[in-house]
């Protein structure tokens, strides 16, 4: 649940910084772009702003031209915080800033004792949508006090050691580079990074945003020799932006140059492409940057003092590696794109689709234009509801509701030159099939029993033959929902928090479905409250009440309460690779040995979500395999135990999960989406683009 995370409520989500650096900024005198450079002011004068979801309040919008219009440069948009929440406003955000003639950069706002660098990287760069293209810069990690340092019991390190932040730091910083080609910049104070890291130097070639009250110059740690931006004040008032809320602003160093990344490109041959600019924040304001560029397609130059780079394109296919460089006195910047000159591009033929919801859908859509590899970018309209398609053409996610669509699949290069086909999609209701039995009370072992369409409660368990038994014999289906017969398990509609009402109804009621989640949780997916026990005695009616917190529970801000952990019917772990679930391979003679990928027959593995986060299945346990936590380790079962490469967490949904082993920060998958009987699965990356990452539990 967004805003949450162990439990307790992350407050500080819609905020752009700890509550410690807002109070500690609080002081520092805000001054306009424009009023500095009216009184000759020998701070910098390049300014920006930094935004997070704090600055709409009631909805409000940003008039990002005003913004601009007053003199700000730069906006850096809180994207992320943790691996828990995604800021609602930040794509519009970033599209309004950068149409308004701003450059903006994505920041990601770091709890280390939550998950793992590697995971929150990849949560904050798939959030934002990351994708070079002229106008966006670096990205950013925030790491500073912790906001919750009451409600998890630590301090403001997290609790971690100087060592173990410093690890946490490497693997997110690994992780970005994987990802972009760039080390992200690192936001800090001074003080924190001090006590926390140890005064770390691991970092110090990578840029540094500074957060820091002072006169004339910030504070910095000393493994810096410079700063690129100065957060010096949070309590701006910006032309543009809701005048309720302060505003923290930003400057750039005079000394710094900072060059927007630019997208590969990729145009026809012969062909006089649309001009490319270079786009840098130069600190100084005064000195203009000159630019050069090298290995660019023959036929195409830039132009030293605006960037542009124009011209003919050669007549026969190629790619061209690309580095622009921009210089301002001292300053200098540089970066590398590819430049992709093709042939005719051509569309594959496109099949008629068809499937069921709650199953996953994987096809491939294919284009050449006489080069190897992903050249071009694709776009869809009218898939159905959940998939998605990749720049690359793959498309994929987990079908969500039923009709006739028609999708259009257009490719094209970065003038928008191009081509489309149209192809029909059916997508049938699930299928009321699927794992079947009784759904038992972790803690005490009862049953949920339906003694009427109203009536759901909580009781002894009985053999599946009684007739009390068949009132507990429920049928998991693939789109989530619990059946009893031709009804469904459904949680009536309420306003505020209180309880919701059970009942058995028509399967299409709108409060039908239903997700296990992290813990064996039973979480409604029309109001996200969870399925419990009322009272604990023999017959109580059950309900659905806010998750993890239920009065006079034993439940814990990492776990949920006893009355809230269920044990569902075992069935399949079905990848997001179609056709494909996990299975279990094992010498003859023992129950152990690796996870693998198999096709989803009839004698495919049943798996059970349990409490503490165990996924078993034949009674044995998911597990890292001899507890390595590195990209590729083998997933095998092994004899349960209590071992942090035994716990995972469930993430995303509606259908299809990620399941994320935190001690690794890793995701369970297919690697390489080879879509192959028997390829032993592993851990890898949690990119939400990856359908091999991707499973539905059931």
């Amino acid at each position: 649940v967004a805003g949450t995370g162990h439990g307790f409520k992350r407050f500080n989500v819609a905020d752009t910084h700890s509550p410690q650096v807002e109070r500690m900024l609080a002081g520092g005198i805000a001054r306009s772009p424009k009023a500095a450079r009216t009184a000759g002011s020998s701070a910098p004068t390049v300014q920006g702003v930094d935004i997070s979801s704090m600055q709409h309040p009631d909805g409000a919008a940003i008039d990002w031209q005003t913004v601009a219009q007053a003199g700000y440069k730069f906006a850096f948009i809180k994207v992320s915080e943790g691996s828990y929440y995604v800021n609602p406003y930040y794509a519009s955000d970033s599209r309004h800033a950068q149409a308004a003639g701003m450059l903006t950069a994505p920041f990601i706002f770091a709890i280390p004792n939550y998950s793992s660098g590697t995971l929150q990287a990849d949560y904050g760069i798939d959030g934002s949508g990351y994708t070079p293209d002229g106008k966006v810069l670096t990205p950013i990690l925030d790491i500073e006090y912790d906001p919750y340092y009451l409600e998890d019991g630590t301090n403001a390190c997290y609790g971690m050691t100087a060592a173990q932040l410093v690890s946490w730091i490497k693997a997110f910083v690994a992780e970005m580079v994987r990802r972009t080609g760039r080390a992200p910049v690192i936001y800090t104070t001074q003080d924190w990074w001090d006590t926390c890291t140890g005064d770390s130097t691991a970092f110090a070639a990578d840029p540094l945003w500074i957060a820091s009250y002072g006169p004339s110059v910030p504070t910095m740690p000393a493994a810096w020799q410079n700063w690129t931006y100065w957060q010096y004040s949070s309590t701006a008032t910006v032309p543009g932006i809701s005048s309720t809320v302060p505003v923290d602003v930003d400057y750039m160093n005079p000394a710094a140059l900072a060059l927007a990344e630019t997208a590969t490109q990729s145009d026809a041959e012969g062909s006089a492409p649309h001009s490319v600019t270079a786009r840098t924040l130069d600190g100084s304001a005064t000195t203009p940057p000159t630019f050069a560029a090298t290995g660019l397609p023959a036929g195409m130059s830039i132009d030293a003092a605006t960037g542009v780079i124009s011209g003919t394109l050669p007549a026969q296919t190629g790619t061209f590696p690309v580095k622009i460089s921009a210089t301002a006195g001292t300053a200098r910047a540089s970066h590398a794109f590819t430049w992709y000159v093709h042939g005719p591009i051509s569309l594959g033929a496109l099949a008629g689709q068809a499937g069921s919801v709650g199953a996953p859908a994987l096809m491939q859509a294919a284009a050449a234009d006489g080069l190897p590899g992903c050249t071009l970018s694709f776009s869809a309209s009218g898939l159905p509801a959940g998939l998605s398609i990749s720049s690359c053409g793959l498309i994929s996610g987990w079908l969500r509701r039923s009709g006739r669509y028609t999708v259009t699949v257009r490719v094209a290069d970065s003038a928008g030159t191009g081509t489309e086909r149209t192809f029909s999609w059916q997508v049938a209701e699930a299928s009321r099939s699927g794992p079947a039995g009784q759904i038992r009370l972790g803690w005490d072992g009862k049953c949920l029993t339906s003694l009427s369409k109203t009536e759901i409660v909580v009781e002894t368990c009985a053999a599946a033959t009684a007739r009390a038994g068949q009132a507990q014999q429920w049928t998991v289906a693939a789109n989530g929902s619990i059946r009893l017969g031709y009804l469904c398990l459904t949680a009536r509609p309420v306003t505020g928090s209180g309880p919701a009402a059970l009942a058995l109804a028509s399967c299409a009621t709108g409060g039908e479905r239903w997700q296990i989640g992290t813990n064996a949780v039973l979480v409604n997916l029309a109001d996200g409250r969870c399925l419990t026990d009322k009272a604990a005695k023999n017959g109580a009616l059950a309900d659905a009440v806010t998750c993890y917190a239920v009065p006079n529970n034993t439940g814990s801000a990492s776990t949920p309460a006893k009355s809230q952990v269920w044990t569902m019917p075992a069935g399949p772990l079905t990848s997001g690779i179609a056709g494909y679930c996990a299975g279990d391979q094992h010498p003859p003679g023992t129950k152990l040995g690796p996870v693998i990928l198999r096709g989803c027959g009839a004698a495919v593995a049943a798996w059970t979500v349990g409490a503490g986060g165990a996924i078993t299945a034949g009674g044995e346990c998911l597990s890292l395999n001899a507890g390595k936590t590195s990209r590729g380790t083998s997933a095998r079962l092994v004899g349960c135990r209590s071992s942090a490469g035994q716990v995972w967490q469930l993430s995303g949904g509606p259908i299809g999960v990620e399941l994320l082993n935190p001690l690794s920060g890793l995701c369970l998958a297919d690697p390489g989406d080879v879509a192959r009987a028997g390829n032993t699965l592993a851990m890898q990356p949690c990119v939400a683009s990856d359908p091999g990452v991707w499973w539905r539990v059931s």
